[in-house]
């Protein structure tokens, strides 16, 4: 397989960004699952004097994708709260490990998340199943695993089939991969004792931003899209 994926280490979060895993609101969008989330879309812009990525919140949206690549909630506006934290040091240790063009702006959508497993809780890791996004680069980043097996993320050629890449990532280890040529998805969790366990992370997604996936124009063309299909 010659698309780009890789593994990496990232900086550590701060005990605030930690603790903001455990004020996440239920995200009401995965058929009665039970997990929590916060959703912010910003604009990453290279900072030669100090050779980092800077990292503009955009105004606050709903997040939105065509149905054509989520079938299971795609044409339907997901109305979330926003991040509030500041996910700049791993933003910009995982972009330059992947190696973003620094002569281009980027977006990306940041999604923070918790999904747990426990008594009468299905862990389950990726409702959808297997799938792409229709990103440039996707991405995630796992910063806690309490009391829980599973949470294996598998990458496979397009249109599914056997995983060709398997990883079960540890606190502060993210995979990059490039979204337009590989499908993606992850194994449930299963409790260790039988009580409650949850994975703490981060979902993101890279697009250049000549290429954006943000704004009215963006959204309309995804309603549009899901309407023909």
């Amino acid at each position: 397989m010659d698309a780009f994926y890789k593994v990496m280490d990232l900086p550590a979060a701060a005990p605030e960004v930690l603790a903001e895993f455990d004020t996440l609101p239920f995200d009401p969008y995965t058929g009665g699952r039970q997990r929590y989330r916060r959703f912010s879309q910003y604009r990453l812009s290279w900072q030669t004097e100090t050779e980092s990525w800077s990292m503009e919140r955009l105004p606050h949206r709903p997040f939105l994708q065509p149905k054509a690549v989520n079938t299971f909630v795609g044409g339907v506006p997901r109305e979330l709260e926003p991040l509030r934290i500041d996910p700049t040091p791993q933003i910009d240790a995982a972009a330059k490990g992947i190696g973003l063009d620094t002569e281009h702006d980027w977006h990306s959508n940041v999604h923070q998340c918790r999904v747990v497993v426990g008594p009468d809780v299905e862990g389950v890791s990726v409702p959808e199943g297997p799938h792409r996004d229709g990103h440039d680069y996707a991405m995630l980043v796992v910063f806690d695993r309490k009391n829980i097996t599973g949470g294996e993320n598998q990458l496979m050629p397009m249109g599914g089939g056997e995983p060709f890449f398997r990883v079960t990532l540890q606190a502060n280890q993210a995979i990059a991969f490039d979204d337009t040529n590989m499908w993606h998805t992850a194994t449930d969790l299963e409790s260790l004792d039988g009580g409650p366990g949850h994975r703490d992370l981060w979902i993101v997604v890279f697009n250049r931003w000549d290429r954006r996936k943000y704004g009215e124009e963006y959204e309309k063309a995804a309603m549009e899209e899901t309407a023909a299909s």
